[in-house]
């Protein structure tokens, strides 16, 4: 797995992308493999082989160039890197392919390159929200190996290519579609965990998906519509909409085969907001800077499965719609 694409510039894609090119300059195993970078936005014509503006933003009194990032680790030490951005040629000859970016923009984002493609290539998909699979083209599924990366790490971007790792989490993968290869997979999972321990390669992602989709119908949402940090949902006055919300999710996961413990989600989500008490999620950092959110992926998949099972959603269809108004 010699040649590495990115793609996304940003926190969990410059997370990556620090990580793994740190382990290319450190670790030994993996001093030839090559490390580019691929940008979610257009910046001219040409994309995706172009490159983004010089321009020199200032930050945190770091003065940095879109040639350049700058990473602060969950130790506050500062690193700046230098970005390859992905040409034609390296997105041809591309063995593994990252995409860090919203579930939203997976399709497109897969699509835009999938004809320069080796076939039986590892394609990784790193975002919140389950629904993305269905959305890719058959050509894609039929020749290439489609994984689901799941990660507890906290990562906020302050500025462009200017994030900050803000806690040590760990991360699970798993094949979501394409020819079952165990030591390709322990290829895969090896090189990801010598970038950024703990990773853990599971032969059934789906339960995990799930988990962290019922703990994202939660806290994502709430979060967003009444502007508060990940704590504040364990104040009482969201303990009557937290156990619809779950008992909804359970219910529609049993439906599609996936066994959900209620009791033992409530706990859950109790610790993931405790352990995260400071924190601001994802949804609501969308919402606060008016960007389009990941809700038709969370509870829009809940509301979506529960008229295919003709099972109700009021709550998730109720935090749905008003996100959705709020995006």
């Amino acid at each position: 797995m010699r040649n590495i694409i990115i793609v996304g510039q940003g926190a969990i894609g410059l997370l990556w992308y620090h990580h793994i090119l740190q382990m290319i300059n450190n670790h030994g195993d993996y001093n030839k493999a090559r490390l580019h970078l691929l940008p979610s936005k257009r910046t001219d014509s040409t994309y995706p082989s172009a490159k983004p503006r010089s321009n020199k933003t200032s930050t945190n009194q770091v003065t940095i160039s879109y040639d350049q990032y700058s990473f602060t680790d969950h130790n506050a030490l500062v690193h700046q890197g230098k970005i390859n951005y992905a040409q034609t040629e390296d997105i041809e000859q591309a063995d593994l392919i990252i995409f860090c970016v919203k579930a939203f923009q997976i399709s497109l984002a897969l699509s835009n390159i999938a004809s320069k493609l080796k076939n039986n290539i590892d394609i990784v998909l790193a975002h919140n929200g389950m629904g993305t699979l269905s959305e890719l083209s058959q050509d894609v599924i039929k020749h290439q190996n489609i994984y689901a990366l799941l990660t507890t790490h906290g990562c906020l971007r302050s500025a462009p290519f200017t994030v900050t790792h803000t806690g040590v989490g760990s991360t699970d993968i798993g094949l979501l579609s394409g020819v079952p290869n165990l030591a390709q997979q322990e290829s895969l999972t090896k090189l990801l965990n010598a970038a950024l321990p703990q990773v853990t390669s599971h032969q059934e992602i789906n339960q995990k998906q799930w988990l962290k989709l019922a703990i994202n119908c939660v806290i994502n949402p709430l979060t967003a519509i009444n502007d508060i940090s990940n704590g504040e949902i364990n104040n009482a006055e969201y303990s009557s909409t937290i156990l619809i919300l779950l008992e909804e999710v359970v219910a529609v996961a049993d439906a599609e085969k996936v066994n959900l413990d209620l009791a033992d989600l409530k706990i859950i989500v109790k610790n993931v907001a405790q352990a995260t008490a400071k924190n601001s999620s994802s949804m609501r950092c969308d919402i606060t800077a008016q960007r389009m959110s990941e809700i038709d992926y969370i509870n829009g998949y809940i509301h979506r499965l529960g008229i295919k099972y003709k099972i109700a959603t009021p709550e998730n269809t109720k935090m749905w719609q008003a996100v959705s108004a709020l995006s």
